[in-house]
């Protein structure tokens, strides 16, 4: 059974995870600070409701705050149990993306190889997280925070994505990139 205190340690460390204080979370979520240091320290357990707006505040589902089992530490993605999905860019054309790594329950990366046809562009929403742009093969053009950057062929690229980015293929070839994301919001495959 989840005690106040382990939901109270929970809900702290990630706060701290993303170097929020109690007073930007009661911002975000209007809630006084006073009360979700209580909640914090153990002193009282959140309605349903709070524990909702404190978690949303936070960039995270409310589960991650209940749950009573325990995650694994490891997760394996074997070579022919990749999934692979498609999306479409700004201009219709199909691309092709694979999970590499499916990720760790309640953890926070994973990793997906993006082949992109030539002229190919995505425009990819913010999002709370950091990302490491891998260029494997081809070229690629990534806008992000205002700026402009070509990758090419071993080329890596880190960024947070609070403004969201543009991908561009630029070269002459299908590209490969590979992306590591780091979010609190990933939901494994």
């Amino acid at each position: 059974m989840l005690t106040k205190q382990e939901l109270g340690r929970r809900l702290r460390i990630a706060r701290f995870e993303r170097n929020l204080t109690l007073k930007a979370v009661a911002g975000r979520c209007g809630m006084s600070a006073t009360h979700i240091s209580e909640i914090e320290r153990g002193k009282t357990s959140p309605t349903i409701g709070a524990l909702q707006r404190i978690a949303e505040a936070l960039g995270e589902r409310t589960s991650y705050f209940v749950r009573d089992e325990d995650s694994p530490e490891v997760s394996l993605t074997k070579g022919d149990e990749r999934s692979e999905f498609y999306a479409t860019d700004a201009k219709a054309q199909p691309i092709r993306s694979e999970v590499i790594s499916k990720g760790i329950p309640r953890g926070y990366m994973q990793v997906f190889s993006r082949k992109s046809p030539q002229g190919s562009e995505v425009v990819a929403p913010p999002l709370v997280a950091e990302a490491v742009f891998i260029c494997r093969k081809g070229s690629v053009r990534i806008n992000v925070g205002g700026e402009s950057h070509v990758l090419r062929e071993g080329d890596t690229l880190q960024t947070r994505l609070d403004n969201g980015y543009t991908s561009e293929n630029i070269g002459e070839d299908q590209n490969d990139v590979l992306l590591v994301l780091a979010s609190p919001m990933l939901t494994p495959f």
